[in-house]
């Protein structure tokens, strides 16, 4: 059955199934059921292309056809780049140079749609507009611009209906992650169904650029205390889903290494001002910029750093930095089995053959024996953590692969740089402080407080998981204070002495009942003496635990 309809939509998908047979790509035909018809459509496109490129890796092809695709694919492209933990190397390479080639728009396109967005004129706003734009891509367009109070600006416009393009696309591409995961076992194990939805989920989010306006926002306030970083000011005035306006900033792009040379900046102070904001955003703030390529980073006098675009930016719960830090902590320690429990936990509750998994895990940490954390090769642990994970047919963590992509870009960045530019040199004081802090008596105590309390959630409520499900920690009861706590465990243990009172005193009335049938031995109302007395014992007993309760009872109730 054929799940496509619409005259546009299968337009569309003829055009990208011509794509994938020009590139070499005949076995995804088979996973659209269409293999009874390759021969035909390649018949339709039977453009042949160059010798060197027929010769290219099946990488190679899938990135130039990916870019042949348009802007909807090579984002997805751009996103399965950060994907470590599902493609090789070799793959995350060629994806990572995936480039938009798109012709700029005539301003007069864009000039409806910016002043519909200002609610206003142009000419009410800004004193003058540069036509030509600065930077152009698949899904925006950056000009110039100047405010009436002179101040220097740039408009990043969203291109009229590229919207209603992505949307079409996305549904298209969902069509087809669940044709593959359905029909191809090989397919299966990497879950393109999630995939597509975490992938339509990111898009989104860059489509609405409010949400980078306030990632920037976010980001200059965290890093207020840095004074050689700045984050561009953003005119919320005129900013919404479809314009982002923020201030312009003069200085050197970081790519241009002659240009910093010629200006006296010191490289290698950059660099290590760069590694120090990035560091500080993913180990204390868990808010991080994601792509922290040299392109999104101006230098200015003093060797500060601008950064720009927010659009990818990456998050990290306490619970994940908990995490990773008792990651570095089990490779500096070698400690193979904890470590193995932090990929367990990452696994999110996949079957994993533990066993196995523990084995390779031992293996790599061996590597790192006896290496100073300011050597640590972070991202390329995590890289290879990926690689194991990947042997087990279990990804990562959306999160941890953005910090891998971030990891690797900065390193890149550094070495542009700085030749000598050691990633973990940065990283080092921070990871120290986090590790003293994470044992530090405070933290131990808190530690010992939250799982108290889940014992006692635990004996309330037994269905409740224990000390959480695996992966994150399972919620806990409401913080009661250290008293509270205390009276709420005596309360236990006298319920439960009580409880035990009570069973052995059933038992002592089971065995006087037996004792008073004796044949032998002096009798009293046809009743053995030794019987009789342990039952009036028991009696006593039993009036006493009666009295006891009740004035406990009567004890709280006033």
């Amino acid at each position: 059955m054929n799940i496509f309809s619409g005259a546009r939509e299968l337009r569309r998908l003829r055009e990208l199934v011509g794509i994938l047979l020009r590139y070499g790509f005949d076995d995804l035909v088979q996973w659209l059921g269409m293999e009874g018809r390759a021969d035909l459509l390649g018949r339709w496109f039977n453009r042949e292309l160059p010798a060197d490129v027929r010769r290219q890796p099946p990488e190679v092809r899938a990135r130039m056809a990916l870019e042949e695709m348009g802007p909807t694919f090579v984002k997805f492209g751009q996103i399965l780049a950060t994907r470590v933990d599902l493609l090789p190397p070799e793959w995350i390479a060629q994806l990572e140079e995936l480039q938009d080639h798109t012709r700029a728009i005539p301003f007069y396109q864009l000039k409806p749609q910016i002043e519909a967005s200002l609610g206003c004129r142009l000419a009410d706003c800004f004193s003058a507009v540069d036509e030509q734009p600065v930077g152009t891509a698949s899904m925006a367009q950056v000009h110039r611009a100047t405010t009436l109070a002179g101040e220097e600006v740039v408009l990043k416009v969203r291109k009229p209906g590229i919207d209603a393009v992505i949307q079409s696309d996305l549904h298209l591409m969902r069509q087809l992650a669940e044709i593959a995961e359905a029909q191809s076992p090989e397919m299966r194990r990497y879950q393109p169904v999630e995939i597509m939805q975490e992938f339509e989920r990111s898009l989104m989010r860059e489509l609405d650029f409010s949400i980078e306006a306030r990632n920037a926002d976010r980001m200059r306030e965290n890093l207020r205390g840095l004074g050689f970083i700045k984050v561009p000011k953003i005119y919320w005035e005129w900013t919404s889903e479809d314009l982002n306006v923020q201030e312009f900033i003069r200085g050197i792009p970081a790519k241009r290494v002659d240009e910093l040379d010629a200006a006296g900046m010191d490289r290698k102070l950059i660099a290590r001002h760069g590694a120090q904001a990035v560091w500080k955003m993913m180990l204390e703030d868990g808010f991080f910029h994601a792509d922290p390529h040299p392109g999104n980073f101006i230098i200015l006098p003093g060797n500060r750093i601008v950064m720009l675009d927010f659009g990818m930016v990456g998050r990290l719960t306490p619970t994940r930095r908990d995490q990773l830090v008792r990651l570095i902590r089990c490779v500096l320690l070698q400690e193979p089995e904890n470590a193995t429990g932090v990929l367990v936990e990452w696994a999110g509750g996949r079957f994993v053959n533990r066993e196995a998994l523990n084995a390779e895990v031992a293996s790599l940490i061996e590597r790192f024996d006896g290496v100073p954390i300011s050597e640590l090769d972070v991202s390329g642990l995590l890289n290879d953590v990926a690689a194991i994970l990947r042997n087990h047919a279990v990804r990562l963590p959306s999160d941890i692969t953005l910090l891998v992509k971030a990891c690797v870009t900065l390193e890149g960045f550094g070495r542009l740089i700085d030749p000598d530019f050691q990633l973990m040199e940065e990283a080092a004081p921070l990871l120290k402080k986090t590790l003293v802090g994470r044992y530090s008596p405070k933290m131990l105590a808190k530690s010992f407080r939250v799982r108290a309390l889940d014992v006692v959630e635990r004996l309330y409520n037994p269905s409740a998981p224990l000390f959480g499900n695996g992966s994150e920690r399972a919620p806990v009861a409401p913080v009661l204070d250290p008293g509270e706590l205390e009276r709420l465990v005596n309360r236990l243990e006298k319920a439960s002495h009580r409880q035990s009172r009570a069973i052995l005193l059933a038992a002592l009335f089971i065995v006087s009942g037996l004792l008073t049938q004796l044949p032998s031995g002096p009798h009293v109302l046809g009743m053995h003496v030794l019987g009789l007395l342990s039952l009036m014992g028991c009696t006593v007993y039993w009036w006493w635990m009666l009295l006891t309760i009740w004035w406990t009872e009567r004890g709280h109730r006033s």
